[in-house]
């Protein structure tokens, strides 16, 4: 009986200690971080680490949920949603607050912009217009997320017998971000133990009015795929490119934005636009049916 008191005293006195000893825990996409958090900001965490005095700050779109010491658990529902492709589009997410985007993957400027018809035409339908534009830029360059650190409006402007008229014009300018990063090394891997066919490719003129999706043929006339040659793989500290001469395009290297066990997205800008080359692998049913 003695016995039986001097090992439940020994568990209880162990598990008081680790409950005193317990830290606050943030969970992030790469796993639960041990920390003490200090304050929840309107955008972000600031936290120290165990037994330290330096403040880190995180943004709150990369938190789940903080899990107190207390054992109290408060949760976040991030606004950037996955974006696999085109069809995503709409859910870009828009903001006009920079600090937002702190602590996000910057992948470069983003602009665009949308003329009305008429002197007639509503100024409400441009802006729509050139806002969806934007996002379809964004999701062609592997962003979900997007700030606007710029916008012009102008109203419709009627002329006269002496001055001609201008419709209304709406155009944006800013950053697109993401809080996905790419494996590089899976993405190297997938370029060099697969082949691939190309399956659509997909355009967005700086002045078109939304993008143009063209399937490709991803077999020949004989029902061979039509695999393409992979010249050269180029990796860089933020990303990685192919160069092929299989795939018409006005740039030499086309970048990696998304990939899939089965399908990988290349990208191409200049100042006209933009454009995605969509590749299916020979494990993709489309290839292997």
């Amino acid at each position: 009986m003695r016995t039986l008191l001097l090992i439940s005293a020994v568990i209880f006195i162990g598990t008081q200690a680790f409950a005193q000893s317990k830290h606050d825990i943030l969970y992030l996409s790469e796993g639960p971080k041990e920390v003490k958090v200090k304050e929840i900001g309107q955008s972000n965490i600031k936290y120290t680490y165990p037994n330290e005095e330096v403040i880190y700050s995180i943004n709150k779109f990369l938190v789940s949920k903080v899990e107190f010491e207390s054992g109290r658990i408060e949760n976040f529902n991030s606004p950037l949603k996955p974006i696999d492709n085109i069809l995503d589009a709409q859910e870009v997410y828009i903001t006009f607050n920079p600090d937002e985007m702190i602590g996000l993957y910057n992948l470069g400027s983003l602009f665009s912009k949308a003329t009305g018809v008429t002197t007639l035409s509503s100024i409400n339908n441009v802006n729509n217009r050139a806002l969806e534009k934007l996002k379809y830029e964004a999701a062609m360059m592997g962003a979900n997320a997007v700030y606007i650190g710029n916008q012009y409006q102008r109203g419709n402007q009627y002329g006269n017998e002496y001055t001609p008229g201008n419709s209304t014009q709406t155009s944006y300018s800013g950053m697109a971000f993401s809080n996905e990063k790419l494996d590089l090394d899976e993405v190297e891997r997938l370029l060099e133990s697969h082949k691939f066919v190309p399956f659509q490719k997909i355009t967005l003129k700086r002045n078109g009015w939304s993008p143009n999706i063209n399937a490709i043929p991803t077999v020949d006339s004989s029902g061979n795929p039509n695999f393409i040659s992979i010249d050269k793989i180029i990796r860089t500290e933020d990303g990685i490119a192919i160069k092929t001469k299989s795939i018409r395009s006005k740039s030499s290297q086309l970048k990696v934005i998304k990939y899939k066990s089965d399908s990988i997205i290349l990208m191409e800008r200049d100042g006209k636009g933009i454009t995605n080359h969509y590749l299916l692998s020979e494990d993709h049913p489309f290839v292997k049916k």
